[in-house]
């Protein structure tokens, strides 16, 4: 494959090298998206178990740049930079949950049902993926931050009208799982069983390895339409090379004919000044 390099650029290679790897992986890519600030390190580092918040950066600045990847269980769970800080970081954000097996959606519960950006931001998502249902089947709405959210009823009532935002774009209902990561964090930490379980962070591991469980087959689908689909895009950039080439190669040779042509008729002209020369020459002898 990487003879290919020189055909295709950096970007076109990377993917169709990644795509290539995971038809052979047993790995899930689970995406997680949201807008900055909401809780996606915290939550990412304690899905991987890292309580001391290292692996994914936590910080009250924009830290993520670009989508970090790290693998743990089988599972290859990936940071994006937070949503609306800027054009291009949104353009990573939806190539990188087109090409996720599960995404898990983090809002901040206090902030109430989705705001302007995160709408707009699903209304992306529709049009970039294939079947739009797929993307809901395959999507966890993580309500973030529950310690901080009050009542148990107001939680379900944001529910209810983030749920009636879904339908309104999708037609369908989401899966949306309220957890406080860090309650789950200082619970694992501190030994304190009460906070794991006030958390409901269990609830969304649960969610998360049923789903990859039960989408399995048609992710193993997806992983080979995602190959087939970059594959076809390649070998068609590389057939146009190949007609590029064929084109000059064919130009070359019509040119090679009219000059070659071109030299027999000088040849031929300059035989025949010769020999009306040698006749000249030979009537003065």
């Amino acid at each position: 494959m990487s003879e290919l390099q020189q055909f295709l650029s950096a970007d076109e290679f990377t993917a169709l090298k990644n795509t290539y790897k995971a038809l052979s992986d047993e790995e899930i890519s689970v995406t997680c998206v949201g807008l900055y600030n909401h809780g996606k390190s915290t939550l990412l580092n304690a899905l991987i178990k890292d309580y001391h918040l290292k692996t994914f950066k936590v910080a009250d600045k924009r830290e993520t740049t670009t989508n970090k990847r790290v693998v743990f269980e089988n599972i290859q769970y990936v940071d994006t930079p937070g949503l609306n800080a800027c054009e291009k970081d949104d353009a990573k954000v939806l190539e990188a949950i087109v090409n996720s097996d599960i995404t898990l959606f983090v809002h901040n519960l206090n902030t109430g049902e989705f705001n302007q950006v995160e709408m707009n931001f699903l209304h992306s998502a529709k049009r970039y993926w294939q079947n739009d249902k797929d993307f809901i089947q395959r999507t966890v709405f993580v309500l973030t931050r529950i310690d901080e959210a009050g009542k148990y009823e107001d939680i379900e009532n944001t529910k209810i009208r983030m749920n009636q935002q879904i339908q309104d774009i999708f037609a369908c209902e989401g899966n949306f799982i309220p957890v406080s990561a860090k309650n789950y964090i200082v619970g694992k930490t501190e030994d304190e069983d009460v906070l794991i379980e006030e958390s409901r962070f269990d609830d969304l591991v649960i969610t998360i390895d049923n789903l990859a469980e039960q989408l399995k087959p048609a992710i193993i689908t997806t992983k080979k339409t995602r190959f087939d689909s970059l594959y076809n895009a390649a070998h068609e950039k590389l057939q146009g090379i190949v007609d590029s080439y064929q084109q000059q190669l064919d130009e070359l040779v019509i040119d090679y004919k009219k000059q070659e042509n071109a030299m027999k008729r000088d040849i031929r002209k300059t035989k025949k000044t010769l020999k009306r020369m040698y006749q000249k020459l030979e009537e003065v002898e």
